[in-house]
């Protein structure tokens, strides 16, 4: 990652000097043509300064004020053109080319027009720079005249390369330096990733069971979140080993009495015996199937909405309770959610609710609400039944036990129940009746059971 972020950034700086490169060489030609401009205009006030009417043509003395006029060869031309374009009159510098009366310069100009252009000169290879202007002269400017300064564009060109020169110079060293100093930014800003890798590989190695390092905050919630996958993880393989050796060695009894049967000699005594004990069996799996599916999904952080859920329990639990009637209140909003698997809450739910039903006395009240900046969950479930103690309570959620032997079931319900809550680091509990009387629990206390859970 560190080799692409690098390249990326170095392609996008380069394209960023490339064209920031070209920005300044513009303006710095714009900048160098418009003082070209400004110093060929003065040449021509100077010009102007002495050229004096004769007839209807202009007369300039031999000599020159600016001395590179009278220079052969100097690169610096002056001329002064008539209405028709003709040159009337050339500095002495120009005398020395050719065809300069061949100059390729457009139509004269009217009075005030200024043009600065680069013209090509007859039989010479390098470019000049041009300033031409139109005057009028007279008193009532019948005399048209365009006067025109020429100066070779080699000193120009030679001053833009070397500014390029430079340009790129700097630009090369600067971008060196940028690229350098991004290298050593990606390999601060991306030490931790690397650290975090490094734990990656010692876990693996079996270095440790967890991440650990120093991580700044902005990885905190990473580190925690695969913390809790990977505990999680490590739990889940812990229970499912556990509840497979649970198994083998809770079906040992039955199997024990299954072999030791004597079915020739009490034939009658013996398929009660293989009945009690298929039962039995099927009560020992369906346990532990149960306790093997429980989850611990801390880590989900998708919310399940917790109504519909509970309103389509009560819905199941009226058909089969059909025969008894209970009337049973569900207060949930509908903004309440559960942040765990959808299976542990109907879990959950069904046994609380369906205990509810099948012991209560015939009134039955669930309140359910989120606590805990709106992630944590509290369900409390009140039914008129007869209730039960502390050391009661204790009994029923032990494996197997039941508060009425005469109600059908297994008595793992609650069992279940306790441990999803206990995989997800909650409690779970009876509320006293001295606790209840306070406002939240006096709109569910119906006087008889009331279950707390927390997550």
């Amino acid at each position: 990652m560190s080799g692409r972020l690098s390249l990326m950034a170095t392609l996008v700086l380069l394209v960023f000097l490339a064209v920031f490169s070209g920005v300044l060489e513009r303006a710095f030609r714009t900048s160098l043509g418009e003082a070209k401009a400004r110093e060929l205009q003065l040449h021509v006030y100077t010009l102007l300064a002495v050229a004096e009417p004769d007839g209807d043509t202009l007369q300039l003395p031999l000599s020159l004020p600016e001395p590179r006029f009278n220079q052969p060869d100097s690169g610096l031309i002056g001329a002064v053109m008539d209405a028709r374009g003709r040159v009337i009159w050339r500095s002495p510098s120009a005398l020395s080319l050719p065809n300069f009366s061949a100059l390729p310069l457009p139509l004269p100009l009217r009075q005030g027009q200024q043009v600065f252009a680069e013209v090509q000169m007859p039989d010479l290879n390098q470019p000049y720079t041009s300033f031409r202007q139109g005057i009028a002269w007279g008193l009532d400017n019948e005399l048209q005249f365009t006067f025109v300064v020429l100066e070779d564009a080699a000193p120009l060109y030679a001053q833009l390369k070397q500014f390029n020169t430079t340009l790129w110079r700097w630009l090369g060293v600067g971008s060196l330096a940028l690229i350098a100093v991004q290298l050593l930014v990606l390999q601060w800003g991306l030490a931790p990733l690397r650290g975090l890798t490094r734990a990656l590989k010692n876990m693996q190695h079996g270095g440790a069971d967890r991440l650990q390092g120093h991580f700044p905050q902005e990885l905190v919630p990473l580190t925690d979140n695969l913390n809790l996958l990977i505990e999680n993880e490590r739990r889940q393989r812990e229970k499912t080993r556990h509840t497979l050796g649970d198994l083998a060695h809770s079906l040992k009894t039955p199997l024990a009495v299954l072999k030791g049967m004597d079915v020739a000699a009490d034939p009658e005594g013996a398929q009660r015996a293989l009945a009690e004990q298929v039962e039995r069996m099927d009560s020992i799996i369906s346990y532990q199937l149960k306790r093997a599916v429980t989850s611990s999904p801390k880590s989900i952080l998708r919310g399940v909405p917790v109504k519909p859920l509970a309103e389509k329990i009560l819905s199941a639990l009226d058909k089969a309770y059909r025969h008894k009637t209970v009337d049973a209140e569900l207060l949930c909003d509908d903004s309440v959610l559960f942040y765990g698997d959808e299976g542990d809450l109907m879990e959950m739910l069904g046994n609380l609710l369906d205990n509810g039903y099948k012991y209560g006395g015939g009134k039955l009240v669930a309140k359910i609400r989120n606590t805990e900046g709106r992630r944590g969950l509290e369900i409390i479930v009140s039914d008129n039944g007869p209730g039960l103690s502390e050391s009661q309570w204790q009994q029923v959620i032990q494996r197997g036990v039941r508060a009425d032997q005469k109600q059908q079931g297994q008595g793992i319900g609650l069992a279940v129940v306790v441990d999803i809550v206990e995989s997800y680091h909650g409690t779970i509990g009876i509320v006293p009746p001295a606790q209840r009387d306070d406002e939240y629990f006096g709109d569910v206390d119906l006087g008889g059971l009331t279950l707390r859970v927390a997550l």
